[in-house]
């Protein structure tokens, strides 16, 4: 059983750790060597916390240089820096910049729950962007057989779903080999947009209030500790898709030059479906584990893809976004019957055959809202977003650290 202090340990949680919210700072320190311990030319106090010796050594050295004070000319003092820029992003550090690009995510957002028929709307600037129901009780019942079947692979899977309990971002992008020195503003940009999308999934969570597989059955025994919100939609999941959705969004324009030509086997050698088959695997874990219905999954997942896409076309040019998309109560998955009824697995290439190849949907689970998303303008989240797709060009140098 999955200690309280690992289960705690979300992606959300480290998103809000010093140490995690500045990783993408790594790359200014010396002393984050490739073997794991610090480089002989490491130890500049300018790339370290300050001890207290070290603090009053400089007090002293000042002493000794400085002399009598003598105030600057204006002239020869400089101006501010532009009110508001985003370009002022890259002087600052990087929870700095995740924090401020997340507040102008939200800016424009809005959350609605609508209790007469169990729904959830999210809107920016007023405009309907994504919206979901809540299956019914019968529906989850109906995929406890599933989650009871799935339980049978959790010998194999025991070391992958325990350490998916804290961190996922290794896994989706594994693919891509993330280095926090070469792809630090692509870092910066998953802490950002992920984690927003992590902060608009718990209000979701509250209101739809799914009890756990283990509230309906007695047989179902998770093998981790049970989070204690609700089970609908996975949160897991959600997180695992945005993240490759983001992630491909970033890379996108240069995913040939980054794996060759055109051929009959390019989407299968797409980073974009290796990273979802990734998401694929992070959402099945959990219903191995015993924490989550496929339903779940589904859900997750289509919640995941679309708030992705909606934060890429916040950070491209308008009208580049792909359709917004609404979330039904009828699972949209392959089909089992258990029990005379009809229970719902997850299943990864029916969803991307709607979500990327516009094929009709027989369960009505997901239509689109619009022909494209008209989203409020997010110029920090942009320039970000710009800072990252270089680091994946061809010819990108990996040392750049301004535009």
């Amino acid at each position: 059983m999955a200690t309280f202090s690992a289960q705690a340990a979300t992606m959300a949680d480290m998103a809000d750790m010093a140490d995690m919210a500045d990783m993408a700072d790594m790359a200014d320190m010396a002393d984050m060597a490739d073997g794991g311990g610090p480089l002989a030319s490491s130890n500049s106090l300018s790339a370290q916390t300050l001890p207290a010796a070290a603090s009053g050594a400089l007090a002293l050295s000042r002493d000794g240089v400085v002399g009598r004070f003598e105030p600057p000319h204006p002239d020869n003092t400089p101006e501010h820096f532009a009110f508001g820029a985003p370009k002022n992003l890259d002087k600052w550090v990087g929870s700095l910049r995740i924090a401020c690009v997340r507040q102008e995510i939200f800016g424009a957002l809005s959350f609605e729950a609508n209790p007469a028929d169990e729904t959830v709307t999210y809107r920016d600037a007023g405009r309907e962007v994504l919206k979901i129901a809540r299956p019914t009780m019968a529906e989850f019942r109906a995929q406890l057989d599933l989650v009871h079947a799935y339980s049978d692979l959790r010998l194999d899977r025991g070391t992958e779903l325990l350490a998916q309990i804290g961190e996922i971002m290794s896994f989706i992008g594994q693919p891509l080999s993330l280095h926090p020195q070469r792809h630090r503003a692509t870092i910066e940009f998953l802490f950002a947009a992920v984690g927003a999308i992590i902060q608009l999934e718990k209000p979701l969570k509250h209101v739809m209030a799914v009890r756990r597989p283990f509230e309906l059955s007695s047989m179902i025994q998770p093998m981790i500790t049970t989070p204690a919100h609700s089970a609908f939609p996975s949160g897991h999941t959600m997180e695992a898709f945005a993240m490759a959705e983001v992630l491909a969004g970033i890379v996108l324009k240069h995913d040939v030059a980054l794996h060759g030509a055109d051929g009959p086997d390019r989407d299968r050698r797409s980073y974009r479906l290796q990273m979802m088959a990734h998401a694929e695997r992070v959402a099945t874990n959990r219903v191995v584990a015993g924490v989550h219905y496929p339903i779940d999954s589904t859900s997750g997942a289509l919640l995941g893809i679309a708030l992705g896409r909606w934060m890429l076309a916040k950070a491209a040019e308008p009208g580049k976004g792909k359709p917004p998309m609404q979330v039904q109560g009828h699972a949209f998955a392959s089909t089992f019957e258990t029990n005379g009824h009809q229970a719902l697995d997850f299943s990864l290439p029916e969803l991307l055959a709607y979500t990327d190849h516009g094929q009709p949907d027989p369960a009505g689970y997901f239509t689109t809202l619009g022909d494209a998303f008209d989203v409020s303008p997010a110029p920090m989240l942009g320039w970000l977003f710009k800072k990252a797709q270089k680091e994946w060009a061809p010819d990108a140098d990996d040392t750049e650290r301004t535009d």
